[in-house]
């Protein structure tokens, strides 16, 4: 009998605060792998610290994190570095592309400076991802949208257990959005948990999970997806 996976996050009381103020004053979450969670709020709420914390960059004052069963806890600092490149992938704001690299160069630098080992497996996620035409093109001569999709490539690559994705489809228009959308989907069918800030309702209605980040605190997920956001759950 297969032994199950562990939640590729469990948070219990996660808190976090900067001497200048603000922070994370509690977050609960579980989420498996293969669903998708959004988390909402406005600016200066803690989404960013929530995001530093899960993704092992930032260590909790309180509270307790898991990462697929791992209790980070009790990691020193290079076996923290080690956790995350293993098992986490980050999809920054600001996307940290290297303009001198062409799509798929930029996915394979996930795995170091030796582009060329990769190039296979690059290539062929960007064609999971919809965006084979993409893989020999400079991302200087991309769009926003794909940029970003190059990003998420990026950070789903080494086939990590969480994606995290910040304001993935800040400032794009609703169809590029949408395949951005798609393509963090896609991730997690192919067995990530995903799990992206966002200021967009209609993006987060999207997800498996709608969690509301106010004030430092992490509410209870909210409708559970857009099925049942539509009274057809």
């Amino acid at each position: 009998m297969k032994t199950p996976s562990p939640p590729a996050v469990v948070a219990e009381g996660l808190a976090f605060s900067y001497a200048s103020g603000g922070g994370l004053t509690r977050a609960d979450l579980t989420l498996e792998g293969g669903a998708t969670a959004a988390v909402e709020g406005p600016s200066g709420s803690g989404k960013s610290t929530l995001l530093a914390l899960l993704g092992l960059i930032l260590s909790p004052a309180e509270g307790s994190l898991h990462i697929t069963g791992t209790d980070t806890e009790a990691l020193d600092v290079a076996e923290r570095d080690l956790l995350r490149r293993r098992s986490i992938g980050i999809v920054l704001q600001d996307l940290g592309l290297l303009p001198f690299l062409n799509a798929w160069e930029n996915v394979a630098a996930a795995f170091g400076p030796r582009l060329a080992r990769h190039r296979g497996e690059a290539r062929a996620l960007l064609g999971d991802l919809g965006m084979e035409d993409l893989a020999d093109s400079r991302v200087t001569e991309l769009s926003g949208g794909q940029r970003q999709r190059i990003a998420v490539a990026r950070a789903a690559v080494k086939q990590p257990a969480l994606i995290l994705a910040d304001e993935p489809t800040s400032g794009l228009d609703p169809r590029t959005a949408n395949s951005v959308m798609d393509a963090l989907r896609a991730c997690a069918e192919r067995g990530a948990a995903v799990l992206l800030v966002t200021h967009d309702a209609t993006v987060a209605v999207t997800c498996d999970q709608r969690h509301v980040l106010d004030g430092g605190v992490l509410s209870a997920a909210r409708r559970q997806n857009a099925r049942e956001e539509k009274g057809l759950g």
